[in-house]
């Protein structure tokens, strides 16, 4: 390895990790990231038995942002006996000894981003569902129910059957639809089904459907084989979508 190359691994390894002190209080940011593109920060204060470390409230004010505090405790409980780890006042911790200490960042972090990615997964969950029903109503009011297949499974070109939205059917070709919520699981689900259903022989058109392009950011280009719809745009930008 060339010192050129080294030099930018070692550069690479220090911002995985980065260290803050503030007044005596050491903050730790870990290599751990929530959806929305935070990284897991803990706090480390010495104590007179060696040291207590929490995630200072992150978690909670993380998942209080989604408007999911109400299901923060239960949740949060799971992942935190599973690691040795407390809960009071809605902070994640553990104390520990110095030599327990790597352990003891590493618990808490990883019980502060579970927690958030378990909420945030289901509050995007429930978000893909409620624009599926939305979008399958819309499509059966305006292309008759005859016309319009709910869940279907479309075979992808890797012979995959992929879960869909819909399929409209009109004059004798096919578009597929498919909701698709913010949450980076339900892009890359989407994304790979996309890619897939595109590279057939007949390939049918492919529609996203999103609460919002902003909303995906940089992960809207993931869905570069469909054409993607807003919640908001109005009727006639989905019949022209399926349109011949």
């Amino acid at each position: 390895m060339t010192p050129e190359a080294e030099a930018a691994v070692q550069s690479a390894v220090r911002d995985l990790v980065r260290l803050r002190n503030r007044n005596g209080i050491f903050y730790v940011s870990l290599p751990l990231v929530c959806h929305e593109g935070s990284s897991v920060t803990v706090r480390v204060d010495q104590t007179s038995f060696g040291f207590r470390v929490s995630d200072a409230g992150f978690a909670f004010r993380e998942v209080e942002d989604m408007g999911a505090g109400k299901v923060f405790t239960k949740t949060a409980k799971r992942f935190a006996e599973a690691l040795d780890v407390h809960i009071a006042d809605r902070i994640l911790f553990t104390d520990v000894t110095r030599e327990e200490l790597e352990r003891g960042i590493m618990d808490v972090g990883l019980a502060s981003w579970r927690t958030i990615e378990r909420i945030a997964e289901h509050a995007f969950d429930d978000d893909e569902g409620t624009l599926s029903s939305e979008l399958t109503t819309r499509l059966t009011a305006l292309f008759g129910e005859p016309n319009v297949k709910p869940e279907p499974d479309v075979l992808g070109q890797s012979t995959t059957s992929w879960p869909m939205t819909a399929v409209v059917t009109q004059h004798g070709h096919s578009t597929v639809f498919q909701a698709v919520s913010a949450h980076p699981h339900s892009i890359n689900k989407a994304a790979t089904a996309f890619h897939d259903i595109s590279r057939l022989d007949s390939a049918p058109k492919i529609v996203a459907f999103v609460r919002s392009k902003a909303a995906l950011g940089t992960k809207l280009t993931l869905l570069a084989p469909a054409r993607v719809i807003e919640a908001g745009q109005d009727d006639g930008v989905l019949e022209r979508a399926s349109a011949a």
